[in-house]
């Protein structure tokens, strides 16, 4: 069951991707990678650059752990929440459920800053037709693709 919740989290990463606003045009140079973590600028952040790989200091717990129960039910309800931005009907309610209780609660300290920036990009679409949600597409489909990523890690 996780590795088809993985693979279909894996497809709406790309699906979104495949979504995306086109790249910029040849004469505009073209803007830096984004930094997956959107933190405060007074607090510290743990999370990696761009150019590193956002699960490089999240520990292994199996595929049978909490840990992995707990980050593999997060990541559907993240994923689930991507499929009704996509078509532009995403609520506060949606996000509400996707981003609180006992998964969110129950996810490893080593996973909660690619945790925080999934929920960062998924509030900005609360609400959002699915035209406006084009705008924001690459940083959710980062964010989420960063967050399978750290949840293979945790059930490994």
């Amino acid at each position: 069951m996780m590795k088809v919740r993985l693979a279909v989290a894996s497809v709406i990463v790309l699906g979104l991707t495949a979504c995306a606003a086109p790249a910029p045009a040849p004469s505009q140079p073209s803007a830096p990678l984004p930094v997956p973590s959107q933190t405060d600028a007074n607090e510290p952040s743990n999370a990696p650059t761009s150019a590193g790989d956002p699960a490089a200091n999240v520990k292994s717990y199996g595929t049978s752990s909490k840990e992995c129960e707990a980050a593999s039910g997060v990541l559907q309800s993240a994923t689930e929440f991507g499929l009704k931005a996509s078509l532009g009907t995403v609520t506060q309610a949606d996000f509400e459920k996707a981003y609180t209780g006992a998964n969110a609660n129950a996810l490893p300290v080593d996973a909660l800053p690619t945790f925080a920036d999934v929920k960062t990009a998924s509030l900005k679409i609360v609400g959002l037709s699915a035209e406006e949600t084009q705008t924001h597409v690459g940083e959710f489909s980062l964010a989420l693709g960063n967050f399978v990523r750290v949840t293979e890690k945790i059930c490994s």
